[in-house]
């Protein structure tokens, strides 16, 4: 299978490298620096396993010809310039792993729903330098229809990925796992983010464990007004914790993160996280700006949700304006 991955930074060049090993024919898409350890290299996967494995790695996507799976793995911000770079590809499939509810929305604008499959990803990656990334979370893939029928193609890629030795699988309903993912990642990036603390911390905190719990059964609040119920899924609890009992479930969080404290699991840091440290915009439109706007429509309170989601949104607005001069 000819793969494309375009904004492969972490995340995407650890799929890639995968798919690659398993014999697929792979060209990353990504920046320049990551391009040139890779060319010079080869890509280097640390993690669950460590390899390394030849891949092709380019800076663009317009040269390119056709391929059987464009994955789409830039930051939501960057959605519209990266789509238009490959306007002239009409790929068999397209996935997309980014955050949010509007992503494969995106893929069917600009190629049609004909190539579009529903994907979930709950790998976990970051860079260690140029051509060097590590898997930091070994978690599930999912892929599906998004009218929730089923067909060869979605049985076709799951055993793509078997036989690369990823985790996979096929839900009932492709987008009952999105909106379980987001219920666990918007909580975890925003208070990640705001607090500056990594997965563990935020999770094994007593408090912040609490405003965890409160801002997930907002999603879920969100997500029954659109006919979705949250569900668990490995590594995903979203349902517990939607309907368990409130103290139980903010103990049951905070044993998590005590869990992976204690097993050294503290290398799990979300981007947003990564983005307030650098200065980067951050992705809180893609996360959070949907449901707020969902919830003013059916005429329902987000508090919780509303507060991270404008305090974040501020951050990033205070950072693009110009800064006032200093006194003389």
């Amino acid at each position: 299978m000819n793969v494309l991955i375009l904004g492969a930074g972490a995340l995407g060049s650890v799929y890639g490298g995968y798919l690659a090993r398993a014999g697929h024919a792979v060209t990353l898409v990504s920046r320049a620096a990551h391009v040139q350890g890779i060319q010079a290299h080869g890509l280097r996967v640390s993690g669950p396993e460590a390899f390394v494995v030849p891949v092709r790695a380019v800076t663009t996507a317009r040269d390119l010809s056709q391929t059987d799976l464009l994955i789409l793995c830039v930051r939501s911000n960057d959605t519209a310039a990266a789509l238009a770079s490959v306007a002239h590809l009409r790929p068999e499939m397209a996935i997309s792993f980014q955050n949010g509810l509007q992503k494969e929305g995106a893929l069917i604008r600009q190629f049609g729903p004909g190539p579009v499959v529903g994907a979930v990803s709950l790998v976990g990656a970051r860079t260690l330098a140029p051509g060097h990334v590590q898997c930091t979370l070994f978690g599930h893939t999912w892929f599906g229809e998004l009218d929730g029928s089923a067909s060869p193609r979605v049985q076709g890629l799951r055993r793509v990925w078997q036989r690369a030795g990823l985790p996979v699988d096929i839900p009932a309903d492709i987008r009952a796992v999105q909106w379980s993912k987001l219920a666990y990642l918007l909580p975890l990036s925003t208070l990640g983010g705001l607090t500056r603390l990594a997965y563990h911390d935020v999770l094994r905190s007593p408090d912040l464990a609490y405003l965890f719990l409160q801002m997930l059964r907002e999603v879920n609040k969100i997500a029954h007004e659109q006919g979705i119920e949250l569900q668990d899924y490995p590594g995903i609890t979203a349902r517990t914790l939607a309907t368990g009992p409130f103290a139980a479930c903010v103990e049951l969080l905070a044993g998590l993160g005590e869990s992976l404290h204690a097993s050294g699991q503290t290398e799990i840091a979300t981007n947003m996280l990564a983005d307030l440290q650098k200065g980067r915009p951050t992705e809180i439109e893609a996360l959070a700006g949907d449901l707020v706007r969902f919830a003013q429509d059916a005429g329902l309170s987000l508090p919780a949700i509303s507060f991270v989601y404008r305090a974040i949104r501020g951050i990033d607005a205070c950072r693009a304006a110009p800064s006032d001069p200093p006194p003389p």
